[in-house]
């Protein structure tokens, strides 16, 4: 199995994969999706995955079917060492049948310890459009040369590449041609909070926070920013942000619209932009969001569906309860946009940057940063908090308790299950109970208090809350008398800060 390029940072797990997939020895054609969306880096780890493996990399550009097997005929000469016109294709039968069999034969190496052959097309979405039948041809070419065929073919391996994920992820799916004939499924997603922070290259804790609340770890931003040195100071984030965001000259002022509208089959601007301003505004329900719009819950059902697949909205299930999911905003850009730009487009566009950003500190705290501290919270109790505090959690997710004292349902922020504990299952047993603060005002013992009354209010609502650990995260530490209270023997008290959640990655 090849090792990872030195050029390519982190996607440790995801270079495993696709380096096993490629090494594989087993007979016939074995098929690769790999999606994401745009700027995540799939074109340069699979560039580097094909030259690693002595393969074959095609990037497919949005032109009419006969131009793009031209290129395509060029393509494989080029690998194949001929000069460009030595071969022509009137179809994409004809040009995969031509591709493997030329594999198949350089690669009777293959036992001599060289690679298996490889081919990778990218951005298939641009070939499918075109060639509505593309994917049957594929699945026509795996049915006669892959693992199960009558006769012993070489190893080959095909990865189809694309940005559209709608399109990508529903290659696999339901009646299409290639359901049953995937050997790998791969989405490449931005970088975690950690890596971002060190892909960046920023020292300070609360402004790598702070950066990736608003611009997230798409990898690709850095390329976008005039000035991608983020400053270490948190008072200057604005200034920055007013530098390489919010002036209308800059590539990521108009990111957030660009990428939404990438995906072939979202096609309202109106509508999908309505939705996502009002997910971003805080509207969680699709009835919140229609009664917002003016429109029935129902009659969003395929929009919301759209923008779930196409990966910029999350329908997070409650960990308890049977109810409606909860919507968000999956992409920082997106909600930034949604927030200040789209807001204050007129004033942005006269140059006012600054006074723009002065006016939404506000929002900026309320539906930004709050938000975004909830969902690392979240991010680190699943991913990090077994290793890094000895917390034994299942599943992690949100739920909501009702109150008869208050009349009214408490939010939980965290919440996590015992480990192997179904969600949604009377009496399952709740591991970690938490709140997260992102806020000046350090969390005392009255936020302790307000843990301990919802461990009662889940236990008298039938789950099981006896042996849950208490937590609380904050972005700026905790009181002194909170934190000699958790340190007591036998207090099950987790406080996390920012120093804890950002442990180097």
């Amino acid at each position: 199995m090849a090792d990872k390029p030195l050029d390519v940072f982190d996607r440790d797990e995801e270079w495993a994969d696709l380096a096993e997939f490629a090494a594989s020895a087993q007979p016939g054609l074995r098929i690769a999706i790999v999606y994401g969306r745009r700027r995540q880096g799939k074109s340069y780890l699979l560039r580097r995955l094909a030259e690693a493996s002595g393969g074959i990399y095609h990037l497919a550009t949005e032109q009419v079917e006969s131009v793009s097997l031209g290129r395509f005929a060029d393509t494989l000469a080029a690998w194949y060492g001929l000069p460009a016109g030595s071969f022509g294709f009137d179809g994409w039968e004809s040009a995969l049948s031509t591709a493997t069999e030329l594999m198949a034969t350089r690669d009777r190496g293959a036992s001599q310890g060289r690679a298996p052959a490889l081919l990778v097309i990218d951005e298939f979405p641009y070939l499918a459009h075109e060639s509505p039948g593309l994917a049957s041809i594929v699945q026509g070419l795996y049915d006669r040369i892959g693992p199960g065929a009558v006769g012993a073919a070489p190893p080959l391996k095909l990865v189809l590449c694309g940005s559209a994920i709608s399109v990508m992820s529903g290659l696999l799916s339901g009646t299409k041609a290639l359901r049953g004939r995937g050997a790998l499924e791969l989405r490449i997603k931005p970088f975690g909070y950690r890596h971002a922070r060190a892909y960046w290259g920023i020292e300070n804790i609360e402004a790598a926070f702070r950066h990736n609340a608003f611009i997230g770890g798409t990898p690709g931003y850095r390329e976008l920013t005039p000035d991608p040195r983020f400053p270490e100071s948190v008072e200057q984030a604005g200034a920055w942000l007013s530098r390489n965001v919010l002036r209308p000259s800059v590539p990521l002022f108009g990111e957030a619209e660009r990428v939404v509208h990438e995906d072939p089959r979202i096609r309202d601007s109106a509508a999908y932009g309505s939705i996502l301003a009002a997910v971003a505004a805080g509207e969680s329900s699709p009835t919140k969001i229609g009664g917002l719009l003016g429109r029935p819950a129902t009659s969003l059902n395929y929009q919301l569906g759209m923008l779930e697949a196409a990966g910029f909205i999350e329908r997070r299930q409650d960990l308890l309860l049977e109810r409606r999911p909860v919507i968000t905003i999956t992409d920082p850009i997106v909600r930034l946009h949604h927030l200040v730009i789209e807001p204050y487009l007129g004033d942005l566009e006269a140059g006012r940057a600054e006074r723009v950003w002065a006016e939404v500190q506000h929002t900026v705290e309320s539906k930004i940063l709050g938000p975004h501290f909830e969902a690392l919270a979240a991010e680190w109790t699943a991913r990090y908090a077994q290793d890094e505090a000895r917390l034994e959690v299942g599943a992690v997710g949100q739920s909501v308790v009702s109150c008869r004292e208050h009349k009214t349902g408490h939010e939980i922020d965290v919440l996590a299950l015992a480990r192997g504990a179904r969600p949604r299952t009377t009496g399952a047993p709740i591991a970690f109970l938490a709140e997260a603060k992102s806020r000046e005002r350090r969390p005392g013992l009255a936020e302790l208090r307000r843990l301990e009354h919802l461990s009662d209010l889940l236990t008298a609502a039938g789950h099981d809350a006896t042996g849950a650990t208490l937590g609380l995260f904050s972005t700026t530490g905790f009181t002194p008398e909170l934190a000699a209270e958790a340190s007591r023997p036998g207090r099950r008290i987790l406080l996390t800060g920012l120093e804890e959640i950002y442990a180097n990655p």
